[in-house]
């Protein structure tokens, strides 16, 4: 339902490595006729206990558990015939802290260099190795060392010299602690105007990794001269106490946040800006204006600029990255503390399971594209540990991972992203041209191309003389929805219309406006040059975003509805009324429910806000004059009667349909959509089965090296294709060169078999046994201190721009 400006945009991260690579399967030979996914129903199933789903999958009751297995149980089941083990990044294990402060009592992290030293008092070794097991990395900030954005970032963590020194960390708070009028009393704790200072914690217990990680955390708080109070919940506790509230309320200090990822990104300008920027509305405050809110101009100013791609090259483009980084990690409201690596299990019964770089096996493709061999059973039944954790709407709903999962097979998106380049692929949109030069390169805007005027409540032309940097012109490609009737023009219509109007305050009361919703959107709008729309269906977008990797362009102007227009329109008049809300905090200000449109009380409403749409022959602003009321009615009445027959108002438009959302029971049922509009036939994904893959085999380095003396080393890289087989490597080989101190005095970016960052040459195969030199000169070893340094080195394709590491150490003589 919202016009797909900038490429999707993903809230935690993690990385899947396929342990046991999965044969294709012949049975899509069988089903050539078949339009979407191989399984006929696919039944999501909460199982809280990880160890009962264990068995559950070993025993062939289930299929496949979309949560990691207790860790001690890794090993017996990489030997268990019957399973396939996936190793995936995982959780990320971090803190929110509330920055609030009032004048009813001293908040220990509204002062920045508390917030700070919490990174040296938490101890990042003992959360990987006695919490995670040793499945997991320690982390300072949220890419990590499998992101393509990690050689993008290291200069910046690496001076910080982040690690764990408590009495550091304990001598900073006490010096903050001092200055803010607190004294250390004779037990060892905070007081401040006669009372001891305590913190709320809340503390996420969905499993015991989680539990363990708060509870470490409260205790180290404690020994800091804090008293802790904990509390401990789930998701939706979260969602109302901590992303739901007003930050100077002081429900919440600090919070344990576990966030999650669900496709892998070749740019990932997302990430910073989610978890620092305040415009982006996931900050302490949520930017309700209603609510205290943490404020941040100079990081808003450096994420709006990296992630509307306000830059003329790539180093301009990574050093906003980079300042982003570093104010966001300083400010330190969200910290970062340990990502895990977790074990994921399939029973042996199915194939075609598309281990994606970041969300693994729990992906969208790999649903649509596993089949179970040796059985004629049609249904995919998956475990996960919860079904249900909070409001299913387009809008500013589903922001779960469960809920996303589960969403992302009712309604296809224009776009999907490639699982292991990251780079967008056409799906619903298919571009056939595009206009982009250089980034001062213009293109007109036709005066019949419009955007929608939340004032005048009308669709206006662009002006004369208007001017954009990209073009895209594309084609839709539509089905029906799952009521039967077909999509239009007009769904596209009111998906491109419904942005201005709500994120847009016409003030006077303006009933059609969501803050929430607005503090993300509304800073696109002077983006989106216009729209024009061709009588064949097709469609091009004018905008003013620009990009040097021209296969990243496309997706920028893609326009795809999530929803029918009618019931978007039904909700519209739902939330304009207060009976019900986009959002969770707009929600929580007014008492009201968060629109979620799986509930069966609300699709009633929706049924009946319908019903009463069709006897009033409503036709919403920005359709008047453009359709007859014939169609209107037409429309109102598949809605309805699929909501009298389905009992909830999710319609969508993807392979498949919601036939059962049963919350107390634990149990989601999804049925294929097997209709002969759907445009895809099964198997189209794959060819994504395998993955590509990359080795650092051997690192020839001396010993020894000398200051101020050139020295070379030798890499032995293998890289394979999709099919397995071995090819020369084209990619890029990046080097970090540390003295003693951790100081970097050397780093490149050296292209091998490229001739330019996004383009690769013809290479012979004999070629790919090779071993690839590099030199350093003696220039850049002039830097160095005698004594041990470090030489990091990032391997990368651009095919594949997940990350290879390897760390060698060198001695440095004089």
């Amino acid at each position: 339902m919202k016009l797909k400006l900038l490429p999707v945009i993903l809230i935690v991260f993690l990385f899947g490595i396929l342990i046991n690579i999965i044969p294709q399967s012949h049975a899509y030979l069988q089903n050539d006729n078949k339009t979407g996914g191989f399984a006929d129903f696919i039944k999501f199933i909460r199982f809280s206990n990880e160890n009962v789903a264990y068995q559950q999958v070993s025993n062939g009751q289930l299929d496949s558990y979309f949560f990691q297995i207790p860790l001690q149980l890794v090993e017996s089941a990489k030997k268990n015939p019957n399973l396939k083990v996936y190793e995936k990044e995982g959780l990320t294990y971090g803190l929110l802290l509330n920055p609030s402060n009032t004048s009813k009592s001293l908040n220990p992290f509204s002062i920045r260099e508390i917030r700070f030293a919490l990174n040296f008092l938490i101890d990042r070794n003992f959360i990987v190795n006695n919490i995670l097991k040793g499945f997991g990395e320690q982390i300072v900030e949220p890419y990590g060392s499998r992101s393509p954005e990690y050689y993008n970032v290291l200069p910046v963590i690496d001076p910080l010299k982040i690690r764990y020194d408590q009495q550091f960390a304990k001598d900073k708070i006490n010096r903050a602690m001092t200055e803010a009028g607190a004294t250390l009393s004779s037990s060892g704790k905070y007081i401040f105007n006669g009372q001891p200072v305590s913190v709320k914690i809340l503390i996420r217990n969905d499993d015991l990794l989680r539990k363990s990680f708060g509870d470490y955390v409260a205790s180290e708080i404690e020994k800091a001269g804090f008293i802790v109070v904990k509390e401990y919940g789930d998701l939706t506790k979260a969602n109302r106490i901590v992303y739901g509230s007003d930050p100077s309320d002081m429900e919440w200090n600090l919070y344990t946040e576990s966030l999650i990822s669900n496709s892998f990104s070749r740019y990932n300008p997302g990430s910073v800006t989610q978890m620092y920027a305040p415009w982006f509305g996931n900050m302490p405050g949520s930017q309700n204006p209603n609510y205290w809110q943490y404020a941040n101009s100079t990081i808003d100013n450096l994420t709006q600029r990296l992630i509307f791609n306000n830059f003329t090259s790539e180093p301009e483009r990574n050093h906003l990255l980079q300042e982003s980084e570093e104010v966001g990690i300083n400010e330190a409201v969200r910290l970062f503390f340990a990502r895990s690596f977790d074990p994921y299990i399939a029973s042996n019964k199915i194939n075609g399971l598309i281990n994606d770089y970041s969300a693994g096996i729990a992906n969208t493709l790999s649903l649509i594209n596993a089949i179970k061999s040796s059985t004629n059973n049609s249904t995919l039944n998956i475990g996960m540990i919860q079904v249900y954790q909070g409001a299913w709407n387009s809008v500013k709903g589903c922001n779960d991972f469960y809920c996303r999962i589960i969403y992302s097979l009712i309604t296809d998106t224009p776009t999907f992203s490639n699982p292991y380049s990251g780079d967008p692929e056409p799906l619903r949109n298919e571009w056939t041209n595009v206009f982009s030069g250089d980034y001062n390169d213009t293109i007109s805007v036709p005066g019949d191309s419009i955007t929608w005027d939340p004032y005048q409540q009308k669709w206006q032309n662009s002006t004369d003389n208007d001017t954009a940097l990209t073009k895209v012109s594309l084609k839709p490609i539509f089905s029906n929805w799952h009521n039967g009737i077909s999509m239009d023009k007009y769904d596209l219509l009111y998906s491109y219309y419904f942005p201005f109007e709500w994120s847009t305050d016409t003030k006077n009361g303006d009933n059609t406006f969501d803050s929430e919703y607005a503090s993300l959107v509304f800073p696109t709008l002077s983006l989106i040059k216009g729209v024009k729309f061709y009588n064949n269906g097709t469609f091009d977008t004018y905008l003013d975003l620009w990009h040097y990797d021209k296969k990243q362009i496309p997706s920028y102007g893609t326009l795809w509805p999530s929803e029918p227009w009618e019931i978007t329109a039904a909700s519209e008049r739902l939330v304009s009324n207060n009976k019900l809300s986009f959002s969770k905090t707009d929600a929580n200000i007014k008492g009201i429910d968060q629109l979620s449109l799986n509930l069966p009380v609300q699709a009633d409403m929706i049924k009946n806000e319908l019903i009463k749409m069709k006897s009033e022959k409503y036709v919403p602003n920005p359709l008047k004059g453009l359709v007859s009321l014939d169609y209107v009615m037409k429309r109102y009445d598949a809605s309805i009667s699929w909501i009298q027959n389905h009992h909830n108002a999710i319609i969508g438009n993807g392979p498949y349909y919601l036939e059962e959302f049963n919350p107390t029971g634990g149990v989601v049922t999804l049925n294929a959509f097997r209709d002969g509009s759907y445009p895809f036939k099964v198997g189209k994904f794959s060819i994504y089965e395998n993955a590509p893959e990359l080795s650092i085999e051997n690192v020839n380095v001396p010993k020894f090296i000398r200051i101020g003396q050139s020295f070379a080393f030798a890499l032995d890289i293998k890289s394979k294709n999709t099919s397995g087989e071995f090819q020369p490597f084209k990619g890029f080989v990046d080097y970090f060169l540390t003295d003693r101190n951790g100081k970097v005095v050397a780093q490149d970016k050296v292209k091998i078999n490229m001739t330019s960052v996004l383009n690769s040459e013809n290479v012979n195969k004999s070629q790919s046994d090779r071993p690839i030199n590099i030199y350093l000169s003696s220039n850049q070893t002039q830097s160095l201190d005698p004594g041990p340094s470090k030489l990091k080195i990032i391997v990368t394709t651009f095919e594949s721009p997940k990350p290879v590491i390897r760390e060698e150490t060198l001695l440095v003589r004089p």
